[in-house]
């Protein structure tokens, strides 16, 4: 069942595919509006890093859900949903189509199917935590021996999942993989076309390392010592992310330049990986996978054919 009418297209797929663009072409063509769905850049000034639209991008498509959120806020996937679903409907109100954009495969899974409730306790969530800042590997590798299968779908800095699915079990008995088994995901909340871009693995992982080197050729270190110098915590959640953490070491003089632009090239290629693997294992959704821009006439005519078609 349909929770909310009306249709949506969703663009999902690794870093470096080219979904961004693909967004922002189709929006230009079909009359829609972006709904980010990227768990950084909602983040106000951290820019570079997150591949965040350029100004010039925002001003020629209405961009929703980039730079909301201040560095040192607090944002769940529970969030996330509640303003998505808050934008689609402004998005709609105006006769537009949402288009949402992103590699947030959780993000994704919870706006299309909603969220199922598990156990919290905000003291067990605090020892974790206080365990992840001391020994983030650690606790990564007891999440690894308790629930594999969702260990390996997420990178071991991701400090706000690897505690959350580690304070499931204690309080639960069960894994987080148990519990989304056991939900299902089976809601339907949106009539959605997933288009999902891809490429080769080598190829991929040339763009990513290309990419990487653009980043840094724009300022990515200065944008660093910029929100440093503004007073920016460095254990805030988005200098967590892959390249910010890398960046805050070269800095601080914990590692070297080359290491450091090694590192994130490592990282990010890792997470590409995660991705694809998420992605090719969700079985639950449809997805029609593309490159973009060889496959843009099917593309097009695909969308073409969803959005016209009345059920």
């Amino acid at each position: 069942m349909v929770a909310n009418k009306g249709k949506l297209v969703a663009i999902l797929g690794p870093t470096s595919a080219g979904k961004s663009e693909l967004g922002e072409r189709l929006a230009q063509d079909f009359g829609g509006e972006i709904v980010n769905a990227d768990s950084m850049q909602v983040y106000k000034h951290f820019d570079i890093g997150t591949a965040k639209p350029t100004r010039e991008s925002q001003t020629r498509i209405r961009h929703h859900l980039i730079d909301i959120i201040d560095p040192s806020d607090s944002f769940d996937v529970a969030r996330f949903k509640d303003l998505a679903d808050e934008a689609i409907r402004d998005i709609r109100s105006r006769g537009m189509t949402p288009i949402v954009v992103g590699g947030s495969g959780l993000y994704l899974r919870v706006l299309f199917h909603g969220i199922f409730p598990i156990p919290s306790d905000e003291k067990v969530k605090a020892d974790l935590r206080e365990r992840f800042l001391k020994d983030p590997d650690e606790l990564y590798e007891e999440l690894r021996r308790v629930d594999p299968l969702y260990a390996s779908r997420i990178s071991h800095r991701d400090r706000v999942r690897v505690v959350r699915a580690l304070e499931v079990s204690y309080l639960s008995g069960r894994t987080m993989s148990q519990w989304e088994e056991e939900h299902s995901f089976r809601e339907e909340r949106y009539e959605t076309y997933r288009i999902g871009l891809t490429r080769e693995r080598e190829e991929l992982y040339q763009r990513i390392n290309g990419r990487v080197e653009t980043m840094l050729a724009a300022g990515w270190v200065d944008e660093v010592r910029g929100l440093l110098a503004a007073g920016n915590d460095p254990s805030c959640k988005p200098f967590s992310s892959i390249g910010y953490k890398e960046i805050l070491l070269y800095l601080n003089g914990s590692i070297g330049y080359a290491d450091m632009v090694t590192s994130i090239k490592q990282q990010t290629r890792r997470y590409a990986k995660r991705q694809l693997t998420w992605f090719s294992k969700d079985h639950k959704d449809p997805v029609s996978w593309f490159h973009y821009p060889e496959d843009r006439n099917d593309i097009w005519g695909q969308v073409d054919r969803f959005l016209l078609t009345t059920n």
